[in-house]
This record gives C-alpha cells, sequence and structure tokens, in this order.
C-alpha cells in the first residue's frame, strides 16, 4: 500500500500533467478575440451590401424616369404620366399658352378653339383627367412648369363655389398617391403624407415615398410576366397618345326627356334609358350630403393656396370657374362667402370667373349622364370658356 505522502504526490503530478496539457492546446485570451468578431463582421458587410444593392435598386429603377416610362398605361400612374409626359413635349413657342387643369367636368376641348376662326390667339391645352384631385392638381403643375413661367393662364374647375362637404372626402383620398407616384420626389415627404388626416395613409404614403417599389409591385409583377408586350405598348401609348386626347370630340349621347323635381328628389327618365344608367344618375345627383363641417373648404384652400404659391410673382393668370353642375339646373344656394374660392379672389393674378358663366348649359340635350357634358355641350363649353378667357386675359402678347 502506497503512504498518504506518495499518493498525494502522483495526484499533483497528473493535475500538473493536465495543466500543461491545457495550456498547449487552448490559446490565450487575447488571441481568441479576433475569431469570436470575425464571423459578425463578415454577417455585417453582407448585410450592409444587401442594403446597399436593394436601395440602388430601388433607386435606379422606381426613383428616375425608368420605371414610370413603361409603367401600365392604362392605370391611375400610366395615365397621369402620359398626360404630363405629352404637355412637357408639346410645342410652346411663345407665353400665349393657356393649360387647363380638372378632373372629368372640366369639359375643355383645346382642337375646338385652337381650330376655330377667327381664333382668340391664344393656345389651349389640357392636363385634366378623370378622378383626379386638387391635390394632384398641385404636384401635375409642378412638373409640367416647374418654374412657374410656361403659360399666360392656369384654368381650374371647382364642382361648386360654395364647396358643400360629402362623404368622398378628397383629403383622405388614397389614389392620390397612385396618380402622382411617379412625381413624388423625398422632399415631398415633409409635406404629402402629413396631408392626410389618417394615420395608416400617412404611414403608406411615407412609404410609398421612399419605396415606391412597394406601391408599384402588382404592376411590375405583371412587367416581369411579359415585359416585350409592355415596352411595346408602353411605347406606342408614348408615341400616339397626345394625338387621341387631342382628338376626342365626347359622346354623341344625350338625356333629353329627363326631368328633375329637385325638391322632392324624384327623377322622370326618358322611356330609352336602362335601369343601370338610371340609377348611376341618381347616385351622382341626388346622393345624401353630411352636414357642413368646412373640411372641402378647408382643402380647397390649403391646395388652391399651394397653387397660388408656386404661381406667386409670376405673370401667369390663375383662372377659377364653376362647371356645369347638372342636367338640369338645381336651385342655387345661399352664397357660402368664407369659401376657399370666394377667398383667394382678391389675391393678385386670381380670376374667378362668374359661377353661372356655363348655367346656359345646364340641359339634358347636353348631357350625356348626371355630370357630364357630352359633345354639343363640351364644345358649347370650350367655346364659352375660350372667350371668356381672352376677355380677362386681354389681347395675346406679339
Amino acid at each position: 500500500m502506497a503512504s498518504k505522502g506518495s499518493t498525494d504526490g502522483s495526484r499533483l503530478a497528473i493535475l500538473e500533467d493536465r495543466l500543461a496539457s491545457s495550456s498547449i492546446t487552448q490559446p490565450p485570451l487575447d488571441e481568441q478575440a479576433p475569431a469570436r468578431v470575425a464571423l459578425p463582421r463578415r454577417v455585417w458587410s453582407r448585410i450592409f451590401a444587401i442594403i446597399f444593392f436593394f436601395a440602388a435598386f430601388e433607386g435606379i429603377l422606381f426613383h428616375t424616369g425608368l420605371y414610370s416610362s413603361i409603367v401600365e398605361p392604362d392605370s391611375t400612374t400610366g395615365y397621369m404620366e402620359l398626360q404630363i409626359r405629352n404637355e412637357l413635349r408639346r410645342p410652346k413657342p411663345n407665353h400665349n399658352q393657356v393649360l387647363a387643369v380638372g378632373h372629368s367636368r372640366m369639359a375643355l376641348l383645346p382642337r375646338v378653339v385652337n381650330e376655330q376662326k377667327p381664333g382668340t390667339g391664344y393656345t389651349f391645352a389640357s392636363i385634366a383627367l378623370g378622378g383626379s384631385t386638387t391635390r394632384q392638381w398641385y404636384y401635375a403643375l409642378r412638373s409640367v412648369d416647374p418654374d412657374a413661367t410656361k403659360y399666360a393662364a392656369i384654368v381650374i374647375p371647382s364642382d361648386d363655389y360654395n364647396e358643400p362637404d360629402s362623404y368622398d372626402y378628397q383629403s383622405e383620398r388614397e389614389e392620390d398617391l397612385h396618380y402622382m407616384l411617379a412625381r413624388l420626389e423625398l422632399r415631398d415627404l415633409l409635406e404629402f403624407p402629413w396631408t392626410y388626416q389618417d394615420k395608416k395613409l400617412q404611414w403608406e404614403s411615407v412609404r410609398g415615398i421612399i419605396l415606391k417599389g412597394t406601391v408599384y409591385k402588382r404592376d411590375f409583377a405583371e412587367f416581369l410576366d411579359h415585359p416585350v408586350a409592355r415596352i411595346a405598348k408602353a411605347r406606342y401609348y408614348a408615341s400616339d397618345s397626345a394625338g387621341w386626347y387631342y382628338g376626342y370630340g365626347g359622346l354623341d349621347e344625350n338625356l333629353t326627356g329627363l326631368q328633375i323635381d329637385w325638391q322632392h328628389k324624384t327623377v322622370q327618365f326618358p322611356d330609352r334609358l336602362p335601369a343601370n344608367r338610371r340609377q348611376d344618375i341618381i347616385n351622382e345627383i341626388l346622393s345624401p350630403r353630411p352636414p357642413d363641417q368646412g373640411r372641402q373648404t378647408a382643402y380647397a384652400r390649403y391646395w388652391y393656396g399651394r397653387i397660388i404659391d408656386h404661381y406667386r410673382g409670376s405673370n401667369t393668370k390663375l383662372i377659377f370657374l364653376r362647371v356645369p353642375r347638372a342636367a338640369v339646373s338645381p336651385p342655387d344656394a345661399p352664397p357660402k362667402l368664407n369659401s376657399a374660392v370666394r377667398q383667394i379672389a382678391t389675391q393678385p393674378n386670381v380670376i374667378v370667373l362668374d359661377e353661372r358663366l356655363f348655367n346656359q348649359l345646364e340641359h339634358p340635350d347636353l348631357f350625356w349622364d348626371g355630370y357630364h357634358l357630352n359633345r354639343d355641350g363640351m364644345e358649347q363649353f370650350s367655346r364659352i370658356l375660350a372667350a371668356e378667357v381672352r376677355r380677362v386675359l386681354g389681347p395675346p402678347q406679339p
């Protein structure tokens, strides 16, 4: 049997051997540190590379004119881009240019007034687009006339100088982001999203302006399915659409025989009108309205103000008009004296036309539905407007 001292000595020897072995296989702490941080550095490098690639792809494709030139022409973005690009390409040999903005009720036919003899001395054009709003008109004008120097006058429509509220709050129109997507810039992050009151729409606007691909994603997926066909279609529209728009003359249909009792809110239709058309007209002209809280006036005041600010100090006149209201004249409401259009009437270079100017066109023979003029109505509207513009502007510049 070994003694206790001998046993302790053996244990000590074994422990020393293990420690010695450990000191050979384990590097010092200062040599271990680089191995521990090497993996995170590689990961972060890859993450930054992916972010850079994504930002470059997003910027080059969606934040330049590249993708907007091949976006689906039959889309909200595509329609607006066609109007803006056609107007940018239209020759403007002098300053005697009159441009109309507006929605589908802006019934100006530039061809009719430009070709009439004797002429007004002014050249008329239009970038009016169905479904567009005053917010969109500001950004469209900024795009076609960034220096506010191209036009003698801009013509801007109003549905009603009293600006009554409706259940379709224009301030909350999500479609505005889609219409103007190609023209919104990073600088617009300071204003565009915050003109919405809804928090969700604010966030969607911020995201859409920064990451336009999130809005274009469906269109981009469709492009990838048929890229050659899309490019061919976009080029065809780009080359020919200006002629289509200029040559458009309106619809030949009419509502002759229509009668409206505004007091009792009843409508008598001509027998030839199908049920779906009748219901559409009722929905257009007899829809209930909410109590007027001034929301539409506040909206109009803001965006009229932005358009006025854009042209402030320029030689461009801003001409406001009330479009024909309906196929049968509704009763006149007492004037809302604090409406936006009446308040801006005293500002420099702002001209507010007599709101009754187009009352003579409020007749079933000149409308094809409850709100929109037909071919004859549009031609008469265009001639009346051209003559009035010539009167308030005076002779064109030599």
